[in-house]
């Protein structure tokens, strides 16, 4: 018989998981003034660490997306999230701005697989008014922890460093780690993308001559992208009154 999580685990475990890459961009933010310090770097460079966690959180999801479709939800998972304990362990010792940067960017794009993989399993679980009730909880927890996120990052510079803050994130990572050990798989062998993954890859064609689908992405895209954009900015200032 297939074992499965409750439900209560799957929505817990999803909602960290969504979370996830949303703390890993922002956590940090109020600690930008200080990397540039401690980097003796100017305040671009530092800010290109964000930058780069972005790319890696986009191209991430490009890879980890087909990757659960064709090998099921747990494998990709797991490995998304022991890479991303590794680059944080890159951020925590990183020795000047350049390497620091590509860790980050490791980061996103390992941080990628928790994001995309938390949406895929509620699809194999949930159907119509239950899966928009899911994803619904799961929009709510995206837009909380992007906010949340800097103030608690001010909040823990003044009881550690900046290393601090990725010390806390490596916990969280490995705490996730162990609840993915733990996850159950959710998308049965006979529901697996079948051949090779590259047919995901050739229907994405038809996915963007879809008006819809444009206009509504767009939409969100823009949205998101201005409240990140004012987040950063408003996280720089108030970090110099910390």
């Amino acid at each position: 018989m297939h074992r499965q999580n409750s439900a209560t685990f799957i929505l817990v475990f999803a909602a960290i998981l969504s979370a996830f890459a949303p703390l890993t961009t922002d956590l940090y933010l109020p600690a930008l003034p200080v990397l540039t310090e401690a980097f003796a770097t100017n305040a671009s460079n530092v800010q290109l660490s964000l930058k780069f966690s972005f790319i890696g959180m986009a191209t991430g999801q490009l890879l980890f997306g087909p990757l659960s479709d064709k090998q099921g939800r747990k494998t990709p998972l797991l490995m998304s999230l022991v890479a991303f304990v590794l680059a944080t362990l890159g951020c925590i010792y990183a020795w000047n701005i350049e390497s620091f940067n590509f860790f980050r960017l490791l980061q996103g794009f390992a941080g990628a697989g928790g994001l995309v993989i938390s949406r895929s399993i509620a699809v194999d679980l949930y159907e119509e008014e239950h899966l928009a009730r899911f994803l619904s909880s799961l929009a709510v927890i995206n837009g909380i922890a992007p906010i949340i996120a800097p103030v608690g990052g001010g909040v823990l510079l003044d009881f550690t460093d900046w290393r601090g803050i990725f010390v806390v994130l490596l916990i969280l990572g490995v705490c996730i780690l162990m609840g993915g050990v733990y996850f159950k798989e959710t998308l049965p062998v006979s529901r697996r993308l079948q051949g090779n993954m590259l047919k995901t890859y050739s229907s994405f064609g038809k996915v963007l001559r879809n008006r819809n689908y444009l206009n509504y992405t767009l939409s969100i895209g823009f949205t998101s992208g201005m409240f990140f954009v004012l987040l950063s900015l408003l996280a720089v200032h108030l970090s110099e009154y910390l």
